[in-house]
């Protein structure tokens, strides 16, 4: 879609959806540029920021006691399914805290 084309009603369809660019990128093969042009000319707010999904207590806590172990990045990842990104959070919070150097 270029600018001065009637906007997309596939894209319209999915953005009131709820829909994430990302995911419309996906499916119909546009880019990010035409899902902005689609929603701006259609007078279609952006979707509400998402919260991060919130990590179970328990497979927290077992992440920071393998972490107060010393256990390796890996075998926290490999026992608990828990993202490098999350894992690293949670190091960089006990530093924060002083549980940790």
């Amino acid at each position: 879609m270029s600018r001065g084309t009637t906007p997309r009603q596939d894209i319209a369809a999915l953005l009131r959806d709820g829909a994430t660019y990302r995911h419309i990128q996906q499916q119909l093969h546009v880019s990010p540029n035409c899902i902005s042009l689609t929603r701006k000319a259609l007078s279609i707010p952006l979707p509400s920021p998402r919260l991060r999904n919130r990590i179970d207590p328990a497979r927290r806590q077992a992440a920071i006691d393998m972490i107060n172990t010393r256990s390796t990045t890996a075998e926290i990842i490999r026992r608990t399914g828990l993202s490098p990104a999350t894992i690293g959070r949670i190091r960089r919070n006990l530093r924060t805290q002083g549980a940790r150097p």
